[in-house]
């Protein structure tokens, strides 16, 4: 436990984890009663199924204690949330409220409130530190976290043991074991690869982390580095070698990796803090599977690849927006409302000092917080990082599919000079 306590106090340096701490009540913020009726909207992410029953009931009984505001909740899955919240942002129209992974391009636009505008000073004060380090720009806080997870490497046990393997610590094993498995568990696929437009990002830096290399050093963008270059012929390796699923340019998590590693018909994937639920639940999946820390290139350490996510709040044109705001997030971080919101997510880190306290003894969380000092975090305090993403899940699966690999990275890499 003192362990867990002491990563939570850590910033960034590659370690977060969990608060010490209890967080006291968090107080609702009143709209100021002599105000006109409000209306506010807000996207949230689709994290599971259950995110709209749950943004409903929420909604619902925060309009019943604060009539004159009216709230109305979209919840958008990943595969599309990007360009919806795009698309409403060069229209003029964006939502009031926000949930997504990255903020810091909005707030370099003047767009967006800071944090302390959108939440009431006990809801801020209640963020895990590190994860409110995150979430500034240009030294400001513009974005409340969420939630965070990190990865880990999961393998079918029963297919690894029929091959007569163990799981792969190094490049040079993943490609032993995934060899073993083509000869001797006929049908299977070692590895799936998800780098089609979802989340080509996150598989990416997972594996360019294991090779020492970065998208963003703290100073430069290295999209274009030898490093990440080394990282896409290993990956290609793994595709010439039959080790993988057709077309993984354009294979996604959800719609291929995780379904298929379910049915075991893949015996390896990266995945989530959120995963193990999802193959309880979603899928109702029986396979018996164990996690392990994501291969790196043999001498090079292992990383793991940490997300955050946030909310954040976008101003309209004279401000009336922001009290209402700021009284809907601070009700959503009252201590059993936001139990619920992590229960309706299915299982990720908390974002605040008494959640993290009171899950930290979870054993389903182990394992990911035992990798959290490795982890490697998007750049999501940067302004090029939208774009920069974007590029990533619509532009890498080219290397993949014909295109020179060094050219994929050179016109990632010209995005953040534009």
């Amino acid at each position: 436990m003192e362990e867990v306590r002491e990563l939570m106090t850590k910033r960034f340096s590659g370690a977060v984890a969990l608060g010490a701490a209890a967080l006291l009540a968090v107080a609702g913020v009143a709209p100021a009663a002599a105000q006109d009726s409000v209306s506010i909207n807000m996207i949230g992410a689709g994290y599971t199924d259950r995110m709209q029953p749950y943004y409903d009931d929420l909604a619902a009984r925060f309009m019943e204690a604060n009539p004159d505001i009216d709230v109305a909740v979209e919840v958008v899955s990943w595969n599309n949330i990007y360009d919806v919240l795009n698309t409403r942002v060069a229209a003029g129209d964006p939502p009031d409220i926000m949930n997504l992974n990255y903020f810091a391009n909005f707030a370099a636009d003047g767009l967006l409130y800071t944090a302390e505008e959108i939440v009431s000073p006990e809801v801020l004060e209640g963020i895990i530190p590190a994860f409110r380090e995150n979430s500034k720009y240009d030294g400001v806080e513009y974005a409340v976290p969420d939630l965070a997870s990190d990865r880990l490497f999961f393998y079918n046990k029963d297919v690894l043991e029929a091959a007569g393997v163990e799981p792969p610590a190094t490049w040079s094993e993943m490609l032993t074991v995934c060899e073993a498995i083509l000869e001797n568990v006929p049908g299977v696929i070692p590895y799936g690869i998800p780098l089609g437009p979802e989340e080509a990002q996150a598989e990416f830096i997972i594996w360019a982390g294991g090779n020492g290399g970065t998208v963003y050093d703290g100073e430069n963008w290295t999209i274009n580095s030898a490093e990440n270059l080394e990282t896409l012929e290993f990956l290609q390796s793994l595709v010439d070698a039959g080790c993988t699923q057709p077309s993984i340019g354009t294979s996604n998590r959800t719609d291929a990796v995780f379904p298929l590693f379910a049915e075991g018909v893949v015996a390896m994937a990266n995945g989530s803090i959120f995963f193990p639920g999802e193959l309880e639940t979603t899928y109702e999946s029986d396979v018996n599977w164990g996690t392990t820390a994501v291969p790196a290139n043999d001498g090079k350490d292992s990383i793991t690849l940490g997300v955050q996510d946030y909310f954040f709040g976008f101003k309209n044109e004279d401000e009336s927006n922001q009290e209402a705001i700021q009284a809907f997030l601070s009700f959503l971080f009252e201590p059993d409302n936001y139990a619920g919101f992590l229960d309706a997510a299915g299982g990720f880190l908390p974002a605040t000092i008494s959640a993290g306290e009171a899950m930290s003894s979870d054993p389903a969380l182990a394992p990911f917080i035992e990798v959290l000092p490795s982890a490697i975090f998007y750049p999501s305090d940067q302004a090029e990082w939208a774009a920069v993403q974007g590029a990533i899940q619509q532009g890498l699966g080219a290397a993949f599919a014909g295109t020179d690999k060094q050219q994929v990275l050179d016109q990632i890499q010209a995005i953040t000079e534009e």
